[in-house]
């Protein structure tokens, strides 16, 4: 019978987010802290409503700056089926009311921008939160709200 093969693993710098390094934090408690917390009523405000997705989508959108109306390219970085976080070449103030254009469907859906924007290299990251939810916007199927990724024991 052959023995098992054990490996060496890397000794990771811990993140700037305070997490410790892998050796001082057991794997099971560290993969517990990422998973997605639980959505419903009394979640707080920095709960999700619903997964967010990584997906690249070209949007549109439609807003008043400065009193004058105006199109803006987008690109989305994460969606879910209340909203995105985009990426504009300007910033967007909390609360501003807007239209998101899906560039493939031409479908539309009013929103508002939910929190402030961060400046990124490649732009603003601004998250937009949709009036109401619509989870048939982007044209894909969503993980259930109690999806979490495979624990092995």
């Amino acid at each position: 019978m052959n023995a098992p093969v054990t490996r060496a693993v890397p000794q990771s710098k811990p993140f700037a987010t305070g997490l410790k390094p892998a050796s001082a934090t057991p794997v099971k408690a560290l993969a517990s802290s990422m998973l997605p917390r639980p959505v419903g009523p009394g979640a707080g405000d920095d709960r999700r409503r619903g997964q967010r997705v990584l997906l690249k989508v070209r949007a549109n959108i439609h807003v008043a700056v400065h009193g004058k109306s105006t199109t803006l390219e987008a690109t989305t970085l994460s969606v879910n089926n209340g909203g995105a976080l985009i990426v504009l070449p300007q910033s967007l103030p909390v609360e501003t009311r807007l239209v998101l254009e899906h560039s493939m469907t031409r479908e539309r859906v009013p929103c508002r921008v939910a929190r402030l924007a961060r400046e990124m290299p490649e732009g603003f990251h601004i998250p937009i939160e949709f009036d109401s939810p619509a989870p048939d916007f982007w044209k894909i199927a969503f993980p259930p709200a109690d999806w979490r990724p495979f624990e092995e024991s």
